[in-house]
This record gives C-alpha cells, structure tokens and sequence, in this order.
C-alpha cells in the first residue's frame, strides 16, 4: 500500500472513531450546558475545516469567514420561516448560496495575496456585517434580531431540543471532514499543496491556480454557511452581532491552534478554544489569564498546533512499547 493510500486508510479509520466519540457523548452526556459548549465546539469545527483547506493547505488567509457563517445562517433562517421551506432544503440554499457568493467574490479578491488579501476578506467581512445590522426588515438587525420558530426536522422527525441538535451537528461535522478528506487526497488537494508551495510552479506544472483558488474559496464559504445554518437551527435567536469580527479571528485561532497542516487540527482546535473557557467557569478571576497562558504554552512548545503535537506523542508511546 502506498504512503497516500495509508494516509488516506488512517483518515477513514480516524473519522470512524470520531464517529463512535460523538455517540458515546451524545448517549452519555446529560448536562445540558456541557452539551451546548459541545454543539458550539462542532459548529466551529464545520467551519474550522473549510477554512483550514482555505489557509492551511492553500496559503489564503481570510478573516471574512463570519460573513459567510452569517449568510448561511439568515439564508436557512429566512427560508423556514418566511417561505416554509423544509428545513433540509433551507440548509442546502445555506450551503450553496455562501459557497456561490464565495467564488463571486473569490474572482476578483483572490487576485490580491498576503496582508492584502487579508485586509480585503477582513472589509468584506465588515460589509455584510453592516448588511446584516442594518436590513432589519430581513435579518431583524441588532434588536430585537431574529426569531425562527420552527425546529430543524426531517420529514416527521422534528431536532427540537439540545441533545437532538448535537446529533445533527454531529452528523453535520462527520459529512464536512469526510469531505474534507476526500478533497485533500485528490489531484485537487494536491494542486492546492503544489500552489501553496509555489504558485509559478504550480501554475507551470498545469495547475490551474486561477480556479483552484476561487474553488477553495467557495468550498470554505459553504462550509461556513453550514456552521452558520446549524447555528441557526441551534440558537433559534439571534441578532448580527454573532457574525462579527471576532467570529473571523476565532476561527482563524481555532485553525492555527489546532494544526494548519491537517483538517482533524479543526475539531481539535475547535474543542479546546470552546471547551476550554467553559472548563474555566470556576475560575471566573483568573480565567483569561489561565486561558491566554494556555494558548501561549500551545504556540510555544506544539507550533505546529495541538494536533500534530498529540499524534507526535502517541506515536512515540507506541514505539516505546514496541521496542521493548
């Protein structure tokens, strides 16, 4: 077998095992706040892919990630309530509609590169923030923002309460890291890899760069408008105010902590920038503080993010053991 081929096998093996975690949880897991902090922690994770596809296997930064997440949300949320679509429809236009809106906007962006690329994803992501504040009569604004109604449901099957959504959200995450994996193992991940490298080589090699890059740029806007659906569904209220600023930046955060360099660095990263202030509660003088050396401790001694940093030492565990 092949060194891609066993890569490949080990990320099928690792998205089995997520899978039977994320039952365990759901099964075992009663407290409602923990669950929520968990729901939080996938619907970030969703994102965290797309954009770690995005950043960490193409070299684009983006901080306008909170506008897409917010465009999935209002989109699946205007769609249930005001027209009464079903909600699985609504979650499909939350996807395609960001993901469209990505490769428009991806066409003449992604002709900038580096700090400019950067800064022009960070003034559209203020835009569509202005848009989502102020079209009160769609999005509901600041105040009161927006109220949805009706639960996510399947047919006669209806998700309205905390531990259903963790499953929709769970079933959610396992669809985009297998996409994800899939991707990354294709000749288009490693067109993306090869235009990381070097774009001029890349595009010398024949890799359309052009498309590549607009293609990655909508797959990641999709994958935020799902986070930004399943927020929706999960929140059933809320104002534009979550879509802001700080939502990029956490994002990004979640991508560089957990690992630029693979897409499961996106659950991890995810799981310990949510859970982790969660943990802190009791802790409420010191918790910022504890928090931010945390963080520092990760960029210090795992630079190559949470990820790789616990594979490396369970690895070395199994080796141990086998020399022995």
């Amino acid at each position: 077998m092949s060194e891609i081929n066993l890569v490949y096998t080990r990320n099928l093996w690792g998205l089995a095992a997520t899978s039977v975690v994320l039952a365990l949880v759901g099964a075992t897991v009663s407290n409602s706040f923990y669950l929520t902090t968990l729901i939080f922690a996938l619907i970030a994770a969703i994102s965290a892919v797309g954009l770690t596809l995005l950043f960490g296997f193409t070299g684009l930064a983006s901080l306008g990630q909170a506008a897409f997440f917010g465009l999935g949300a209002y989109s699946a949320a205007l769609l249930v309530e005001r027209m009464a679509w079903p909600p699985l429809a609504a979650v499909a236009v939350a996807v395609a509609l960001p993901a469209a809106a990505g490769w428009l906007i991806g066409r003449p962006l992604l002709r900038l590169s580096g700090t400019y690329l950067t800064m022009a994803s960070l003034a559209f992501g203020v835009v569509m923030y202005l848009v989502f504040s102020q079209v009160s009569s769609l999005t509901g604004g600041l105040d009161p923002g927006f109220m949805l109604n009706r639960p996510f449901s399947l047919g006669p099957w209806s998700f309205d309460g905390t531990r259903e959504m963790f499953w929709v959200c769970s079933v959610a995450v396992l669809l985009t890291l297998y996409l994800g994996i899939n991707l990354i193992h294709s000749r288009f991940g490693r067109g993306l890899r090869a235009l990381k490298s070097s774009e001029a080589a890349a595009e010398g090699a024949g890799v359309p760069t052009v498309h590549f890059k607009t293609a990655i740029f909508a797959i990641a806007a999709g994958m935020a408008g799902l986070s930004g659906a399943m927020y929706a569904f999960f929140m059933r209220s809320f104002n534009a105010t979550a879509f802001g600023f700080p939502l990029s930046i956490e994002l990004l955060i979640i991508v560089i902590v957990g690992s630029l360099r693979s897409i499961w660095g996106a659950l991890f990263g995810a799981a310990i920038i949510t859970l982790l202030p969660a943990a802190l509660e009791h802790f409420n003088d010191y918790k910022l503080f504890i928090y931010g050396v945390v963080m520092v401790l990760i960029m210090l001694f795992l630079p190559d993010g949470l990820f790789h940093g616990v594979a490396e030492g369970v690895s070395r565990v199994f080796r141990r053991r086998g020399s022995k």
